[in-house]
């Protein structure tokens, strides 16, 4: 007859394989409620990381882990679109009460985590246009965007040597003129795409002119009949 030791002992280990079986999730990995959330990391992964990235890696959207951008944006702002999302695009509302997962507090986690990038010297020395403007002039624009962006995008935007087309219909139909001015702000530096200081360092472009190439691209939408659409208002 096996002693009560031997059987503990045995049982123990049984245990202890049974939690190491292949496919297992460690513990860290395990499921948890979006309430049991708290701390910025772990919510930023959970909510952000997916389209936003790490700030090294190509993300599906603009990298928030960049001193420029963190610069930018009003805190207020940031908030706003986190909780409520933007209308007819790809970023959803992550606040309770617009339908999403997360409280007040984690929001406020998450906006003031993502502040903390902050790092003014790495930002440009030259005067950072503001957030948000009015649409500028159409045929500036035009001028504007030859002398900045074609050099990677093409003359007339269809694509160039370096970078795709950013006057696809399809393309404009997923951002928001609001995406549009925060690109040609902040570029997307983990996609080769310099921000506005750099893409001609000889001669940074100006609040105006980041307006006047914002009105040229919005320029190029078109309804679901292929006919041009008017300058729509920032979203």
């Amino acid at each position: 007859m096996k002693s009560p030791f031997i059987l503990c002992a045995a049982a123990a280990l049984l245990l202890t394989a049974c939690d190491r079986m292949p496919g297992k999730p460690t513990l860290a990995q395990k499921w948890r409620s979006p309430d049991s959330l708290t701390g910025f990391n772990e919510l930023y992964n959970q909510n952000c990381l997916g389209c936003h990235g790490d700030g090294q890696s190509i993300a599906g959207s603009l990298t928030l882990k960049d001193p420029l951008y963190v610069s930018l944006v009003p805190k207020e702002t940031l908030r706003s679109v986190i909780t409520q999302g933007v209308s007819g695009h790809n970023m959803p509302a992550f606040g309770k009460q617009n339908g999403g997962s997360l409280s007040e507090d984690q929001i406020n986690t998450i906006v003031d985590g993502i502040l903390a990038w902050s790092d003014k010297s790495k930002l440009p020395q030259a005067p950072v246009p503001p957030y948000a403007a009015p649409l500028g002039n159409v045929a500036s624009g035009k001028s504007v965007f030859a002398a900045s962006c074609a050099s990677c995008h093409g003359q007339d935007g269809n694509g160039g040597p370096k970078a795709g087309s950013v006057v696809d219909k399809y393309y404009l139909d997923l951002v928001s003129d609001q995406y549009l001015r925060t690109i040609a702000i902040v570029g997307r530096p983990e996609l080769g795409c310099p921000d506005f200081a750099h893409r001609n360092p000889s001669h940074p472009m100006t609040a105006t002119e980041i307006s006047d190439v914002v009105a040229w691209l919005t320029s190029h939408r078109v309804n679901e009949f292929d006919r041009p659409v008017s300058n729509m208002k920032a979203k």
